[in-house]
C-alpha cells in the first residue's frame, strides 16, 4: 500500500466516522475504526568491524520507515471482532552493513536487510484478525492476536501499571512493537477474570515479522503455549501484583542452525528440535513512604528441556526498586536494578545452560539494541522526569557484562522467519565486560492523537566488544511521529 493508497484509506475512515456519528442508527455504539501511522528516521553508528570484514564506513548509515495500520473493532454485548491491516515500508536500508560476518549485522537497519534482502522493502499484511467471546467472567479469543507475557492484567494503580508495562511485560513473549513490522500470534487464548484473580491460558504460532517485512504467514514449526495466574490485589494491603507463569516453546525447524557456543560444525549437524519449559514468577508492589512512593519488583524464571541434542537447564532473575516524588517539580522517579541470566561455561559438556528469551520485545529492556537478556548481567539506574504533563524524559545508565566468558554475546529478539534463527552471537573470548550504556529519550504528546518520540544512546564497549570489533563505541538514535485514533 503506497502513500496515495494510504491517503485514500485515511480520508475514507475519517469521512465514515463523521457520517456515522451524525446518522441513525449510531454505528459508533458498536463499531470503532482503528487507524495509525508511525514514521521514524533512524541513524546508526555501530561498532566498527575489523578492516576487510565489511566495506569502509558500513557501520554508519541512516534509514527511514513508515508503519501504517487501518482496521476496525466491532463490539457487541458478548462478541468482539477485530480486523486490522498493516503496511510497512522501509527506505535506504543498508546492504553493506549486513555482510560483516562473523561479527554479525551492523545494527538494526542491517538486520532488516539480512531478513528480506531488499532495499527499499515493504509489504502489506493482516496484522490482527481475532474473534472474542465474553461471558460469566470468561473471555475466549481465536485468530491472529497480540500477546504480552506478564501483562495479562493491568493494575489500576498508576505506579504498578507503569512498572508492569516497562519492567515486567514482554520479557519472554511480546509483539516486538519497536520494530517496524512487529509480530502477531495465530492461535487461541482463554482467560478467566475476577476482581482478585486472573487465569490466562493460550497457545499459538508466531507470525513472521520483527525484521522480516513479509509477515502474512506464521512460522509453522515454532509453537508456544502458556499458562499464567495473576493475583491482582489483596484487601487491606498496599497495591500489589503477583503472578505465577508457565511457558512451553518448541522450535522444530530442522534446517535452521541454532546459535550457541558450540563449534559451527557441531551445530550444523544438530537437527533435533528445541523443547523448553519455563516456569517463573513476578511480584511488584508500591506503597506510600514519606513524601513519595516506593516500588519494588522481583522477577525470576527457571528453564529446562532439550536444546537440540543437548539437555537444557537455565535461569534468569531481576530485582529492581524505585522511589518517586510526585509533589516536586518534574515529579522525579529514580529506579535502580540488577538483572541477570545464566550462560554456558562449557561448549563441550552436552548441556546447554544459556537462558533463552523465547520471542520477547527485547528493546523494552535494551534501548540501544545491541544486547538482550541472554547470558547477561545488567546493573542499571533510571531517572524519569515529567517537566510537563505532556512530556516524559527518561535517562538510563547500564553497566553490562556477560555472565559466562566462554559463551556468546547474544543479540536479537526471537524468530522472525522460517530460515533465520532469530538471534545472533559473537564470542566473548573469555571476557566479561560488555559495555556501559548511557541514553536519553524524550516523549512529547503534541496532540491527543499525535506523539513525538526521540532517543539517543551511546555505548562504551568493553573487552567483549573488542574481541569482535576494532571500534568499541556505538551510537544510535531516532526521531519518530505517531498518529493514532
Amino acid at each position: 500500500m503506497r502513500p496515495v493508497g494510504r491517503a485514500l484509506v485515511l480520508c475514507c475512515v475519517l469521512a465514515a466516522q463523521s457520517a456515522w456519528a451524525e446518522g441513525e442508527p449510531k454505528w459508533t455504539d458498536y463499531l470503532t475504526l482503528r487507524l495509525s501511522e508511525r514514521v521514524r528516521g533512524e541513524f546508526v553508528d555501530w561498532f566498527e568491524p575489523p578492516a576487510g570484514s565489511a566495506p569502509a564506513g558500513a557501520e554508519r548509515y541512516d534509514f527511514f520507515a513508515s508503519q501504517f495500520r487501518a482496521g476496525f473493532s466491532l463490539l457487541l454485548p458478548h462478541v468482539q471482532l477485530i480486523l486490522e491491516m498493516q503496511d510497512t515500508e522501509l527506505a535506504n536500508v543498508p546492504e553493506d552493513a549486513s555482510l560483516a560476518a562473523p561479527q554479525g549485522n551492523l545494527g538494526p537497519g542491517a538486520v532488516y536487510f539480512a531478513n528480506t534482502r531488499r532495499s527499499p522493502q515493504g509489504e502489506p499484511f493482516l496484522k490482527l484478525g481475532q474473534l472474542t467471546l465474553r461471558g460469566a467472567g470468561v473471555t475466549a479469543t481465536l485468530g491472529r492476536f497480540e500477546y504480552r507475557d506478564g501483562l495479562e492484567t493491568i493494575p489500576a494503580d498508576p505506579t504498578l501499571a507503569f512498572v508492569k508495562r516497562t519492567r515486567i511485560a514482554e520479557r519472554l513473549v511480546g509483539p516486538f512493537d519497536f520494530t517496524h513490522v512487529t509480530r502477531s500470534f495465530d492461535g487461541g487464548r482463554v482467560a478467566w477474570d475476577s476482581p482478585t484473580w486472573n487465569v490466562t491460558a493460550w497457545g499459538a504460532r508466531p507470525t513472521q515479522g520483527g525484521f522480516e517485512v513479509s509477515a502474512n504467514v506464521d512460522v509453522g514449526d515454532v509453537w508456544l503455549t502458556g499458562l499464567a495466574a495473576t493475583l491482582k490485589r489483596l484487601e487491606g494491603v498496599p497495591p500489589l501484583d503477583v503472578q505465577l507463569f508457565y511457558l512451553f516453546y518448541r522450535d522444530a525447524r530442522d534446517d535452521v542452525v541454532k546459535v550457541d557456543n558450540r563449534p559451527l560444525a557441531v551445530r550444523e549437524t544438530d537437527h533435533q528440535p528445541i523443547d523448553l519449559h519455563t516456569i517463573g514468577t513476578h511480584a511488584v508492589g508500591a506503597l506510600d513512604a514519606g513524601p513519595g512512593i516506593a516500588d519494588l519488583l522481583v522477577w525470576g524464571a527457571l528453564q529446562a528441556g532439550a536444546w537440540g541434542t543437548q539437555d537444557d537447564v537455565a535461569w534468569a532473575w531481576a530485582v529492581e526498586g524505585g522511589y518517586q516524588l510526585p509533589g516536586l517539580p518534574a515529579a522525579p522517579w529514580l529506579r535502580l536494578g540488577y538483572d541477570r541470566s545464566s550462560g554456558d561455561d562449557d561448549p563441550n559438556d552436552g548441556r546447554h545452560a544459556t537462558f533463552f528469551q523465547l520471542t520477547p520485545t527485547s528493546r523494552i529492556y535494551a534501548q540501544l539494541p545491541f544486547y538482550n537478556l541472554m547470558n547477561t548481567a545488567d546493573l542499571f539506574a533510571e531517572l524519569l522526569l515529567r517537566p510537563h504533563e505532556r512530556v516524559l524524559v527518561r535517562t538510563d545508565w547500564h553497566w553490562l557484562e556477560v555472565s559466562e566468558g566462554r559463551d556468546l554475546w547474544y543479540q536479537g529478539g526471537g524468530v522472525t522467519n522460517h530460515t533465520l534463527f532469530g538471534y545472533s552471537g559473537s564470542p566473548a573470548a573469555g571476557n566479561h565486560g560488555l559495555a556501559q550504556l548511557l541514553d536519553v529519550s524524550v516523549t512529547v504528546s503534541l496532540l491527543e492523537t499525535l506523539t513525538l518520540g526521540t532517543y539517543f544512546g551511546h555505548a562504551f564497549g568493553g573487552n567483549v566488544v573488542g574481541a569482535s570489533f576494532s571500534g568499541r563505541d556505538a551510537n544510535y538514535g531516532f526521531v519518530e511521529l505517531t498518529y493514532k485514533r
